[in-house]
């Protein structure tokens, strides 16, 4: 009996034990928890959704007495990338999200009409979507409501980026009741390509979207131009081919594709095993006639290795596949399928830099061999992807530009201009529109445009010594002296240098005469003795007349010292005119001089007589 109470004493002990061990061990108590319930799985919520509204034939009438179907088209939901079955994928409650998310009875929905609802599901689009209003930005909402997201892409049959063109012309004309499906098509149809193209391209139709106004304005554009199909814009074609000239050797109907058309425009066949060559004339603007274009090789290469790189877009040289025809936004902008994609975060380039335009206005050749930078990227350095033309044929003496589209290798020279951080190409050129003058200017008129920063030079009599009987003849240009033709396109001469060097007659002698190194001088003077020793005595006497100042000869623009470095200038190669004749204008200038002076002597010679005669009666 003592046994039995000594161990239940011994029990009691050690469980009181236990039980303080537990109070002074235990966690300090925690409030407590609301417990989320799990999620529902994607498909079981769809599974809901879809069994409800997959055969429904009812409808939800609004208060502004307009429907909304509840059924929905459960195969055309599966195909849209807004389905359970996309990747990422999108189920019915990540769009139609209420308190109870799916279940049923759902809240009432507060939309008043069609409008309404639609302009509600588009908020929900822009959780995920970069919101855009592309043709509309315009809109007066005061008179007319824009349209939603669902308006123009519809709800559950999503169209995918690639079936837009095909499926807005029916959206459109819901609301522009005035327009047929055909206009609309024509207007949203992507710019034309060859395949796929080089992969990252998503086409410039695709910069639409957030970028109407440059877009619209840039179809007008050289660029945009540049290669254009004569079936569709028979207004392209510049050449007359109703004429017989011996050099004309195919019809228009061979004509696939015009290219260029402000100097020359040349014509593509496209063959029936997709090879593209250029047809053996081109159509020379200025002179109104045609001249041959290789016409022994036309047919020996594919103008998609010799030239189509500054042509189109997105050009893949493995396939010989482009995304689009034309000097297009990625072209200046870099693939932009990314950015489409998420604008957000993926941005393209936009950064004001010569090498872009560049790589097309030069000569040279790429790493593979294709006379086009093929590797190159906006935002890269050019010379890492091309080699540029030295040769004699391409250059001039001084390595300026002796043919055309080589603008970025006379800016290059290292002009005060080009060193400016504020001057590149687009000081001068419109990119994104077509602009007032020619070349797509910033001014219809030249000379404005260059006093737009040099006020100074406004008055061309005081800048341009011993030049004042001349003013009263012509007109000058600042381009005569700082940016004179001497490259060629279609006829000899035709191109501007774009150094913006200073004339210098001395270039011309120190590198072998005219036909090695021509000058802007020379370009207008040609009569005897006007030869580049004398122009360069001539600016050296102007100098030491009047050293450049704000407003005076020369100045204050960059003049280089004594010998100025060789520019490229004038009427490249060609010799001094040398004429035996004097001007009509000189012969009349010496004849009124030697009539006033044979006057002059006469009524000299009468008075003398008259003051002898009278002297004599008095005596």
């Amino acid at each position: 009996m003592r046994t039995l109470l000594r161990t239940g004493l011994l029990a009691g002990t050690l469980a009181a034990l236990v039980l303080l061990s537990g109070a002074f061990l235990a966690p300090d108590p925690v409030a407590a928890q609301t417990i989320p319930p799990l999620p529902t799985p994607v498909g079981m919520a769809d599974a809901e959704c879809r069994g409800c509204h997959g055969d429904k034939t009812d409808v939800l009438t609004l208060p502004s007495g307009e429907t909304l179907p509840l059924g929905v088209d459960l195969p055309a939901l599966d195909l849209s990338p807004h389905s359970v079955h996309s990747d990422p994928s999108v189920s019915c409650t990540s769009c139609h999200i209420n308190d109870t998310r799916y279940r049923y009875p759902h809240l009432e929905n507060p939309a008043q009409s069609v409008y309404e609802f639609h302009a509600a599901v588009s908020q929900n689009c822009e959780s995920c979507h970069y919101p855009h209003l592309p043709f509309h930005e315009e809109v007066d909402a005061a008179q007319y409501d824009p349209p939603t997201c669902a308006d123009c892409h519809g709800s559950h049959n999503i169209a995918r980026v690639e079936e837009m063109a095909n499926v807005m012309p029916d959206n459109c004309v819901r609301c522009h009741t005035d327009r047929s499906r055909d206009w609309v098509k024509d207007f949203l149809e992507p710019r034309p390509g060859f395949g796929d193209g080089a992969a990252a391209y998503a086409g410039s139709m695709r910069c639409a979207g957030c970028h109407e106004d440059k877009y619209f304005t840039w179809t007008e554009t050289l660029h945009a131009k540049i290669i254009q199909n004569p079936a569709t814009h028979p207004e392209a074609v510049v050449g007359d081919f109703l004429t017989e000239d011996p050099d004309l050797t195919f019809p228009l109907d061979d004509v696939t594709y015009t290219i260029g058309s402000r100097l020359r425009q040349m014509y593509l066949t496209q063959t029936v095993s997709d090879t593209f060559h250029i047809l053996p004339a081109q159509w020379n603007v200025a002179t109104e006639e045609w001249v041959p274009y290789h016409p022994e090789d036309w047919q020996e290469s594919d103008w998609r290795d010799e030239c189509a790189g500054c042509h189109v877009t997105g050009l893949d040289t493995a396939t010989g596949t482009f995304r689009e025809f034309g000097v297009g936004c990625e072209s200046c902008h870099g693939p932009g399928a990314a950015h489409a994609s998420d604008p957000e975060n993926v941005k393209p380039f936009a950064a004001v830099d010569a090498q872009v335009c560049g790589a097309c206005h030069s000569r040279g050749t790429a790493p593979d061999g294709h006379p086009f930078p093929t590797t190159y990227k906006p935002g890269d350095a050019l010379v890492d992807h091309f080699t540029f033309a030295t040769d004699e044929s391409s250059v001039w003496a001084d390595g300026s530009a002796k043919l055309n589209h080589q603008q970025y290798t006379d800016w290059q020279m290292g002009s005060t201009m080009q060193q400016a951080p504020d001057m590149s190409c687009i000081t001068c050129h419109n990119v994104h529109e077509a602009g007032p003058g020619p070349s797509q200017l910033k001014d219809v008129e030249e000379n404005a445009l260059c006093i737009s920063c040099h006020a100074p030079q406004a008055a061309i009599v005081t800048h341009t010594p011993f030049h004042e009987a001349a003013l009263g003849k012509r007109d000058f240009n600042c381009s005569d002296c700082h940016m004179p033709t001497m490259a060629t396109s279609a006829v000899p001469y035709d191109i501007h240098n774009h150094s913006l060097l200073q004339p210098d007659p001395q270039g011309t002698i120190d590198h072998g005469g005219l036909e090695a190194m021509p000058n802007a001088c020379n370009n207008c003077h040609m009569r005897p003795g006007e030869d580049p020793a004398w122009a360069a005595q001539t600016i050296a006497y102007a100098k030491e007349l009047a050293p450049p100042v704000a407003g005076g000869f020369f100045g204050p623009g960059p003049t280089p010292t004594s010998p100025p470095p060789p520019t490229p200038m004038a009427a490249a190669g060609q010799a001094p005119i040398v004429s035996d004749e004097m001007e009509i204008r000189e012969w009349i200038r010496w004849a009124l001089f030697a009539m006033a002076g044979f006057i002059g002597f006469m009524v000299f010679a009468w008075a003398f007589y008259k003051l002898r005669a009278r002297g004599e009666s008095h005596a």
